[in-house]
């Protein structure tokens, strides 16, 4: 199972089995809308994908302003991603 942020939601919640939403998403709203089986839908603290209605056509992923629709295989590397980079952030500005 995928690591969450604190607050997020629980990770079944989001794997599909072919594609996650990641802690990128800014909850723009884009995918619920491009997603043709509604299996996209917004959770307290971002868009999640609800599994058991989702079909793994990927016609959400390239809509995705910032990139937040990942296949599965690349879901941990991705978040790690975003950690190291809030990270660099943090420490920057001290």
């Amino acid at each position: 199972m995928a690591e969450r942020s604190p607050g997020g939601p629980p990770p079944e919640e989001v794997s599909t089995g072919r594609y996650m939403i990641t802690n990128d998403c800014t909850s723009c709203g884009v995918c619920e809308y491009m997603c043709p089986q509604d299996a996209i839908k917004e959770a307290p603290n971002q868009f999640v994908i609800r599994r058991h209605l989702c079909d793994g056509c990927g016609e959400c992923v390239p809509f995705c302003p910032v990139r937040a629709i990942v296949p599965a295989a690349d879901f941990a590397a991705r978040q790690q991603e975003t950690r190291t980079a809030q990270l660099s952030r943090i420490l920057k500005r001290d």
